[in-house]
């Protein structure tokens, strides 16, 4: 019996040592900063001199940025490697057609992830933080919340939105005859 004691304790203390460091674990990820992966495509485009402006343009309305361009030798055009979000890629090639006239040709190959750099749960909770929304320091609109809740309504899922913009009385517009 003496030699079934020391079994059973160290029986014991493996469960213990993993509930305690299943608590620990909770406990880290519930300290750290909420953030969110963002997929990024890796974008190819060949286009000519004279339509560079207006891909360039397309390019920055989606959040894209150029990483590469050169010109191809022995002709007028040029290819332009950029990373663009997979979010912001949806109807960029009929975007870009329609911008470019059709000649730019883009070809979106997936890269890599991401993390962006706001906290999709962050509320303005001192005076310091909201005087430093108010100085511009902190940006106005939070891009992770704002595609945090893009997927919730494509998902069916509640999001938290403010029912009425601006609570002013309603005016009726009929007329007194």
């Amino acid at each position: 019996p003496a030699a079934a004691e020391p079994a059973a304790e160290a029986g014991a203390l493996p469960g213990q040592l993993i509930a305690a460091m299943r608590e620990a674990c909770r406990a880290a990820f519930l300290r750290c900063g909420t953030r969110l992966l963002e997929p990024v495509y890796r974008c190819e485009v060949q286009c000519d001199q004279e339509i560079l402006g207006r891909m360039y343009a397309v390019l920055r309305k989606r959040r894209g940025e150029i990483l590469a361009e050169d010109l191809r030798e022995g002709t007028d055009l040029f290819l332009i490697s950029a990373s663009l979000p997979v979010v912001e890629s949806f109807g960029f090639a009929n975007d870009l057609r329609k911008n470019t006239s059709g000649a730019a040709h883009p070809q979106l190959v997936f890269s890599h992830y991401e993390a962006l750099p706001q906290d999709p749960l962050f509320v303005v909770a001192t005076e310091e933080e909201q005087e430093a929304l108010d100085d511009g320091d902190l940006p106005t609109i939070n891009l992770a919340r704002k595609l945090m809740d893009g997927v919730r309504r494509r998902k069916g899922l509640r999001v938290e939105d403010k029912v009425v913009a601006s609570a002013t009385k309603q005016r009726t517009m009929s007329r007194k005859r």
